[in-house]
């Protein structure tokens, strides 16, 4: 849905619908012939606590899948750049052509992955950094097949098991992005919102702007920070790459002609 991945626009949507929740409550108990009756009061005050806790509950819920969600990948992050780096490291003990070729391609790699996982970034260059991204991970695999088949050795043998992790990661850190908050949770969430401001509107004696404003605000807001946190390409709360780029500017200078290069 548009409004789970624009966190910013969830808050001015949520506020307002549960604004009106609140007022229609507030009208519907002027309809009503009983409501001086400390008995019923008490009914609609009991009602409106129980719905209250449970939302609580729910609001907890949902914060600790988008919290569980964010720290998983940003534990990925770190764990790719660890195995490409070690990848790139364990090419200088390979034979030619992979000790030559390989360390271009891995830089041309972390590139891509920042492409496809860094914020600000356009669909169609995230597409096309995603097919480039593949294209490597086939091309490095062909080559130390290859060298695999020729030479079987257990310096080759680690060398294959470090880019297989490196390759595996891949699909992890696609899993996570797609693994987000199941959208029955989100529709339970807005149910019991509405019904919770409903309530406490049809319990209001008098207008409260103070009573009125500060739970659907609070409500607003924590719904937006779950939706933030679930986000993975937008929103404020995002997934640092800091590891990547390190990484990136790490295999840049160990190029050779790199600095070179860079002077022109």
């Amino acid at each position: 849905m548009y409004l789970l991945d624009h966190p910013i626009h969830l808050f001015f949507v949520a506020t307002v619908v549960l604004l009106l929740a609140h007022e229609t409550g507030f009208r519907l108990r002027a309809l009503t012939k009983d409501r001086e009756e400390k008995e019923w009061e008490k009914q609609v005050h009991e009602t409106r606590n129980q719905i209250a806790v449970l939302l609580s509950l729910l609001l907890g819920f949902a914060m600790t899948m988008g919290l569980s969600r964010f720290d998983e990948r940003k534990h990925l992050v770190i764990d790719e750049a660890n195995a490409i780096g070690t990848v790139y490291l364990r090419t200088a003990t390979q034979a030619e052509p992979v000790r030559s070729h390989a360390p271009a391609l891995l830089r041309e790699y972390v590139d891509s992955r920042l492409s496809i996982f860094g914020s600000n970034v356009r669909d169609g260059e995230r597409e096309s950094a995603a097919g480039r991204s593949k294209q490597i991970q086939d091309e490095l695999w062909n080559e130390v097949s290859a060298e695999a088949q020729q030479t079987p050795t257990p310096i080759v043998a680690l060398y294959e098991s470090s880019l297989n992790d490196m390759i595996d990661l891949d699909g992890k850190r696609v899993a996570a992005v797609l693994n987000r908050i199941p959208l029955d949770i989100w529709i339970l969430l807005g149910a019991l919102s509405v019904m919770t401001s409903l309530v406490v509107g049809y319990g209001q004696r008098h207008r409260a702007w103070m009573s009125t404003f500060i739970p659907v605000l609070m409500v607003a807001i924590s719904m937006s920070l779950i939706a933030d946190l679930d986000t993975p390409a937008s929103g404020f709360i995002q997934v640092s790459q800091q590891s990547m780029q390190s990484l990136s500017e790490d295999l840049h200078m160990q190029l050779p002609g790199a600095n070179s290069s860079g002077n022109h």
